[in-house]
Order: C-alpha cells, then structure tokens, then sequence
C-alpha cells in the first residue's frame, strides 16, 4: 500500500529506476511555478505535467540533480533501453523503456507534449550544467 501524504503533500504514485537502485513517491504539487515547486522538491520527484501515473499520454516528473545521487542525481547514467517503473495508488506497476536522452533549455515546454495519447509515457526531467539547462529523459510502455 502507497503512503499517500508526504510532508503534507498528496502521493499520487512511485517511482523506481533499479538501474541506478532509486525509488521515490511522486508528489503532486498542482503548481507549475517553478517557485512553488523548491519546497515540495526537497523531499521527492514531483509531478510536474500531464495526468495521473500510468494513464495514457505524457506524464512529466521532475527531481533535484543532487551531487550525493539522490533523487535524480544519477540519471546521467541512464541509457537508451533502461528500464523506468511506476506504481500508481490501485499498486498497479507499469514498466517504461527509455528512448530518447538529451539536453534542453530551462523554458523547452515542448518536452511536456503528449504526442501519441494511445501510449503511456513518462519524462524524467532534472536540472544540468549548474541550473542552466534540463536533462530530459524519455520513456514509453513496454507492451
């Protein structure tokens, strides 16, 4: 069963990369302000854009790059293929495949489109380059 608060925020999922042996509860946050987003971000991945985990479309999370690994600190070491899970509130647990890595800027909102709302797919989103541009990671559905 998922804890669904977190330091007064809503849980709305979790997410688990074994890769790089990190599980977070996804947080959602209602805001897009990057301002509103400093406090809850401290303590987990937050929803950043889309609909609930593992509904159809894009679903855009967002973690801290942080030196010590944590959150989505070790991200950089995702490849293509790499594996994403998430688990919604039914402890349902979907399994992602990535398929795209790049870098962008700070205000690329393209990442956020849904481009195919037949699918699941989920961006893994965090900062780069000390703050100055985003590293985005892509992933869809494994069917």
């Amino acid at each position: 069963m998922i804890d669904t608060k977190m330091k007064g925020y809503k849980v709305i999922g979790i997410v688990k990369i074994p890769k790089i042996n990190i599980e977070y509860p996804i947080l959602d946050i209602n805001t897009y302000n990057p301002e509103e987003t400093k406090q809850p971000m401290k303590y987990s991945i937050v929803k950043y854009w889309g609909e609930n985990v593992n509904d159809y479309g894009n679903l855009s999370i967002a973690g801290h790059n942080n030196y010590d690994g944590t959150m989505f600190g070790k991200t950089k070491k995702l490849s293509i293929g790499d594996i994403v899970e998430l688990t919604d509130l039914a402890n349902k647990t979907i399994q992602y495949e990535i398929y795209d890595i790049f870098i962008t800027d700070p205000n690329d909102v393209t990442i956020l489109e849904t481009k195919d709302n037949s699918m699941r797919e989920v961006t893994l989103i965090t900062c780069t380059n000390g703050n100055k541009e985003r590293l985005i990671l892509k992933a869809k559905e494994i069917l």
